[in-house]
């Protein structure tokens, strides 16, 4: 398959949405029919997926997922998906910005205590089974549908706190499913700002002492911590995050290796063709090769 050129499509959440209230409600065929998802994107912005049947697929950072009935799918900013959805598949697309939460019913870090979101290894899928549990959440959803629709006073925080006790009873029902060793969610302030740093400082900032500098503590507690509450080393972690964004730009764009470890701040492409086969096990050009055979 011929890929463009460009980057991979960004989509910022004002400009994409036209919404002003940092909260978007629409339905799954009106917001991704089978022709606009043709293309891997990612957004600036939170996307909670349910789905009322099933057929096609959910691909989220190389990973495919069956698009099941009675199941919620959930992307995080910056992660890469791409929708092959069944036409008759119908649901709900619910979109929110972190900022959606502040000074509302929930803290900032209200988002950073839900584990399909800040959980790179696990499935980021909930399943429901139950014919009780589908129930209510189809009626909290129903509840959301109604308040974004109102004209009512106070709408965009009746509708924060619909969304805050959704969100927590999905929590309940991700954690009732994974295995008890990925149960752990972020549990201290070290462990959160160290993932939030990641995340914003990973292309600038590859070693664990500069980390701990910005964290004010010794790199060897850090690992310490890390190791302790997510099971991984902070440099390993450091280095999944600079691994995944090489694997979306190899897969989604048609940027030379060259170009690629320029955007992740290589300045010797071999360097970095030697770091990723060391954390692959194969070169960038032998991964762009396979994924794409694999999806394509």
């Amino acid at each position: 398959m011929s890929l463009s050129k460009k980057k991979i499509p960004a989509f910022d959440f004002n400009k994409s949405l036209h919404n002003d209230a940092l909260f978007e409600f629409t339905k799954l065929e009106e917001s991704y029919n089978p022709y606009d998802a043709s293309h891997p994107h990612r957004h600036n912005y939170f996307e909670v997926l349910f789905f009322n049947n099933a057929g096609g697929s959910h691909e989220i950072d190389f990973q495919s997922y069956p698009i099941e009935k009675n199941a919620i799918h959930f992307v995080s900013p910056g992660q890469v998906h791409l929708l092959r959805r069944d036409p008759k598949v119908t649901g709900y697309v619910l979109s929110f910005t972190d900022d959606f939460f502040l000074d509302r019913s929930s803290s900032s870090t209200f988002i950073e205590t839900l584990p399909f979101f800040i959980s790179p290894s696990s499935a980021p899928i909930v399943r429901l089974e139950d014919a009780e549990i589908v129930n209510e959440i189809i009626d909290i959803i129903k509840r959301i549908q109604k308040e974004y629709s109102s004209d009512q006073p106070d709408k965009i925080q009746v509708i924060a706190s619909w969304m805050s006790l959704f969100l927590i009873f999905c929590k309940r029902l991700y954690l009732n499913k994974v295995p008890s060793g990925e149960k752990q969610a972020v549990k201290s302030e070290t462990t959160r700002k160290f993932r939030k740093l990641v995340e914003e400082k990973f292309t600038e900032n590859k070693s664990v002492s500069e980390y701990a500098v910005l964290l004010n503590i010794t790199p060897g507690h850090l690992n310490d911590t890390m190791q302790k509450e997510l099971g991984k080393t902070a440099s390993e972690l450091i280095h999944e995050r600079i691994i995944l964004e090489a694997k979306r730009l190899l897969y989604h764009s048609e940027k030379s290796i060259k170009e690629i470890a320029a955007v992740l701040n290589y300045d010797d492409p071999s360097y970095f063709t030697k770091f990723f086969k060391a954390n692959t096990d194969l070169t960038p050009e032998q991964f762009r090769k396979s994924i794409r055979e694999k999806y394509h």
